[in-house]
């Protein structure tokens, strides 16, 4: 069970880790598409607002730049373990 105050951020950046680490299908392309749309754009992740491409400069303290993190760790993955993936480097930049 995994639990945050809004499930908007580390919520879906640790869950979404797990599950490439834990099951194979996620790491198949299907799967990561899969993947960020359950466990990111359903949940609401607020990607304009933690990207800083939000248009209000007071909005700045909802900057955080989460799903970029939680890309980085998958990168650092599929450095460490290219045969495990079915995609590259190039897939996740598309």
């Amino acid at each position: 069970l995994v639990h945050c105050s809004d499930g908007w951020d580390r919520t879906p950046q640790i869950v979404a880790l797990a599950k490439i680490l834990l099951d194979p299908y996620y790491r198949t392309m299907e799967g990561f598409q899969v993947l960020v749309e359950s466990d990111w754009l359903d949940f609401g992740h607020k990607f304009g607002d933690r990207c800083g491409h939000q248009e209000k400069v007071e909005d700045q303290n909802e900057q955080c730049p989460v799903f970029l993190q939680w890309l980085d760790a998958v990168h650092q993955l599929l450095k460490q373990f290219p045969c495990l993936f079915e995609f590259n480097e190039a897939f996740l930049v598309r």
